[in-house]
């Protein structure tokens, strides 16, 4: 018999009994595993988007607004971050409802669309897909021709590097690299190769404002929502103070070089002239017929 077991055997008991209590290590969160959950806002329609530690989505995902029209897609492993470096929260692709300037030599075809934060930053390219109203498209111009360009503050409208038309679905998708303000435009058709005539004496425009009487005049497209809201307005100051006032529609991107003169920077802009044909008032978007009123009143026509 072993002399003293009951003491080994007490101490071989506290060794198993330490070892089964040491505290394993703390689990490791695998690569890929969702971690943080990015709130995504299309036009209204809430996402989720699953994001690991590093910020990076766990998979592709197309986010569509509620009428399908719009969709902002990530593909998996994009890294989606905010001003800080962290994972980025939230993300959100509202309708721009600033009146931007026009584009040179295109057509904006629908709505601007803002893409926000601006301070966010992705580490490969986002695919946005636009729907688009064919009936918009100037004439002349092929379907296949239109693109969806950026607007920053200071550079006005830039270009595109890649696009895809899906015409039998009226979209169009390009890639884009950071939040900014994004439309659909179509090239305007080219002038005509004939010399440019001097502005004013050979326009309906120059021949009021040499009439001798004020004259109202507004620079829109017949594509422009603001610009239809107008008309009907326009149509009755034209029949109320017919004999008093001219009132003057320009197209816009009918008559390019008219624009340009006038230095329109978005539609519909109007400007009233005096009778001696000087610019007593320019206003930008919808104009009530009480307020033109209002103005022309002060310029004694009544």
């Amino acid at each position: 018999m072993i002399k003293n077991a009951t003491p080994l055997l007490l101490a071989i008991s506290l060794f198993w009994l330490l070892v089964g209590c040491r505290p394993s290590a703390s689990p490791q969160t695998t690569a890929g595993e969702p971690a943080f959950e990015l709130s995504a806002d299309i036009l209204g329609r809430m996402h989720a988007v699953s994001l690991d530690e590093g910020g990076r989505a766990t998979a592709a995902v197309a986010l569509a607004s509620p009428d399908g029209a719009v969709i902002l897609s990530i593909d998996r492993g994009t890294r989606l971050l905010d001003k800080d470096g962290s994972a980025l929260s939230f993300i959100r692709l509202k309708i721009e409802q600033e009146v931007l300037p026009l584009a040179a030599n295109a057509h904006v075809m629908g709505e601007v669309y803002s893409l926000e934060p601006r301070d966010a930053a992705f580490n490969a390219p986002l695919k946005l897909t636009l729907g688009y109203d064919p009936q918009e498209i100037p004439g002349g111009v092929r379907e296949d021709d239109v693109y969806i360009a950026p607007y920053d503050e200071g550079t006005g409208w830039g270009g595109y590097t890649y696009k895809r038309v899906e015409a039998d679905k009226d979209r169009v998708a390009t890639l884009i690299e950071r939040p900014a303000r994004y439309a659909v435009l179509a090239p305007v058709t080219p002038p005509s190769s004939k010399p440019a005539k001097k502005v004013l004496p050979s326009t309906p425009l120059g021949q009021a404002l040499a009439s001798g009487r004020p004259t109202l005049v507004e620079f829109g497209s017949s594509t422009c929502v603001p610009c239809k809201q107008m008309k009907p307005i326009l149509e009755e100051l034209t029949r109320e103070y017919e004999g008093e006032l001219n009132v003057v529609i320009i197209e816009v991107y009918e008559q390019m070089e008219l624009t340009r003169h006038y230095r329109i920077m978005a539609i519909p802009t109007q400007i009233v002239f005096d009778s001696s044909g000087q610019e007593v008032k320019r206003h930008t978007g919808f104009w009530s017929k009480e307020e033109i009123i209002a103005q022309l009143k002060k310029m004694g026509v009544e």
